[in-house]
């Protein structure tokens, strides 16, 4: 399993527009949903723009889980691979929290399936997020970390002498900069009032 995170920031009053439907809120969001998968379908036939992305960014990557695990404090699979979903809101919301804009009779986890933040949720998460220290929640959260399933946790790297060293994502930086890019992330989609939509997949 290789999933990556991808984050997009919106115009919220484009994404409540799409979320107005006559049928209902399920046939808003799937208009919602239908509209950001096609993102490079950027008119409809009346020619309003939906959805513009004005930013989007995958440079966490691989580390969601990870990430998920380090703000909730909470593994993000149970025992059978169900994803959970109980850890409470905003540390959620960084990752996996927000509406599943799944396809009407489809899968509706929280994998493959974009998820949206309306603005009052992204300015909480900016809010928790700038009240983390990562470096301490990092080593506070350190055994948690090691003992959950991560498929990429950890990476062989050979060494001058041919062996190969096994460094974790801790150890080389990269889970703290994840931490960093969603805080700037957050930071800016809080200040101008975006929507913000994400997908693990």
């Amino acid at each position: 399993m290789s999933l990556w995170l991808t984050l997009t920031r919106h115009d919220a009053a484009q994404i409540e527009e799409l979320l107005e439907h006559p049928e209902g809120p399920s046939a808003g969001r799937e208009r919602l949903r239908l509209a950001w998968n096609d993102v490079v379908f950027e008119d409809d036939e009346d020619g309003t723009a939906y959805p513009r992305v004005i930013e989007e960014t995958s440079e966490v990557r691989r580390n969601w889980d990870a990430l998920h695990v380090l703000l909730t404090g909470a593994e993000s699979f149970d025992e059978d691979g169900e994803l959970l979903t109980s850890a409470p809101a905003p540390a959620r919301d960084v990752v996996m929290g927000g509406l599943v804009l799944a396809e009407r009779g489809g899968n509706q986890g929280r994998l493959y399936n974009p998820l949206l933040l309306m603005p009052d949720q992204v300015r909480a998460v900016h809010s928790f997020l700038q009240g983390l220290d990562a470096p301490t929640l990092i080593a506070c959260r350190g055994d948690l970390l090691e003992k959950a399933t991560f498929y990429s946790f950890s990476t062989d790297i050979r060494q001058p002498d041919g062996t190969l060293r096994t460094e974790s994502i801790v150890e080389d930086g990269s889970l703290a900069a994840g931490v960093d890019i969603v805080r700037g992330f957050y930071a800016r989609a809080a200040a101008a009032g975006n929507a913000v939509i994400k997908e693990v997949s």
